[in-house]
């Protein structure tokens, strides 16, 4: 089983006067306990008003492990563009295990 938190983003990068500040240490102190970081109140009007920049932004730079969006068709895509055949795989059987 899986435990995390769901932080809204500012909590995660700060913004000052409409800029991104330094990110916090928030999510590696959530790994370091075992937690998953799904970062919440996601919007396009910080790093990009294109989705797969700001999704690449808050999965790769910044290192949460999901996030919710009001976009869940263009998430979709972005994960099936920048992940491993093994990943797929993978993804596949556990779809196919919950519909059944």
């Amino acid at each position: 089983m899986f435990v995390g938190i769901g932080p809204w983003k500012d909590i995660i990068v700060p913004v000052k006067d409409g800029h991104l500040q330094t990110p916090t240490d928030l999510v590696s102190r959530a790994h370091a306990h075992d937690l998953q970081v799904h970062q919440s109140q996601f919007d396009f009007q910080k790093v990009s008003q294109d989705h797969y920049v700001e999704f690449d932004y808050w999965t790769n730079r910044i290192g949460v492990d999901g996030l919710f969006t009001d976009f869940p068709g263009s998430l979709h895509l972005y994960q099936e563009w920048t992940s491993s055949p093994s990943d797929k795989l993978v993804a596949d059987k556990l779809s196919n295990e919950m519909v059944m």
